[in-house]
């Protein structure tokens, strides 16, 4: 049976991150998603108040914040619908998706965490991942909130179908606002352009392209249609 496939939606800064920096790959800690909505306007789809914690079914709260996490969306499909391209977009930011597969990723960050767990010392457990569940957890205590709060999200997000990569930290305290490494394109089968992107932002992505191609790092020798499958609405005169 084939795995499911998953998305990353990128904005236009993280383009220029992955296709220019030797594909630079980020995990985030749940303070960076509480703060990225209590710092925008009307709230952010892409941050969570909550993140880190979980209702439970007697009005309590429960909360566990030692791990990073790499939001990716369950497709449908093979390829993004209109409605995905949809769900986080923000004054032109989804203009990119990367498509992969869950074992893919994994493979990808575990490898990534040996290289730099000995280069680094960096105290992270080998990373899980699963699809995120919507609502209050049925039930939480000491003994299961490591495996329940960081694959938990409220009902309002259900809409994102959140598969999500987790790395808990192996000792304490440690915290990491940002783990960021440059590791590859391994995990990636294919990167499609949002069809619905401007002209403005498709000729910003289109300088990225260009300028990675020109670079040092893992695109140097590939031509802009490898780099990025399935886009030539970029390449459109």
């Amino acid at each position: 049976m084939s795995e499911v496939k998953i998305a990353r939606f990128l904005d236009i800064k993280a383009c220029e991150s992955i296709f220019s920096e030797n594909s630079t790959f980020v995990l985030r800690s749940p303070e960076y998603y509480r703060r990225l909505c209590e710092t925008t306007e009307s709230g952010n789809t892409k941050g969570d108040r909550d993140e880190g914690s979980a209702k439970t079914v007697d009005g309590g709260t429960a909360e566990y914040r030692c791990f990073v996490l790499s939001c990716w969306t369950k497709l449908k499909g093979t390829m993004p619908t209109p409605d995905e391209w949809n769900i986080f977009k923000e004054d032109e930011q989804n203009i990119m998706a990367i498509i992969s597969t869950p074992s893919k990723v994994c493979d990808f960050i575990n490898k990534a965490l040996e290289t730099e767990r000995t280069e680094r010392r960096l105290p992270f457990w080998p990373v899980k991942h699963e699809e995120v569940k919507y609502g209050k957890a049925p039930c939480i205590d000491h003994t299961n909130i490591h495996k329940v709060v960081p694959f938990r999200k409220g009902e309002q997000f259900a809409k994102q179908e959140e598969y999500r990569f987790i790395m808990e930290y192996s000792s304490y305290p440690h915290r990491i606002d940002s783990y960021i490494f440059s590791g590859g394109i391994e995990y990636m089968e294919k990167r499609f352009a949002n069809p619905d992107m401007n002209k403005e932002i498709k000729e910003k992505l289109g300088l990225i392209l260009s300028n990675a191609r020109a670079g040092d790092g893992d695109f140097s020798d590939m031509k802009r249609s490898e780099i990025i499958a399935n886009a030539d609405i970029l390449f459109d005169k």
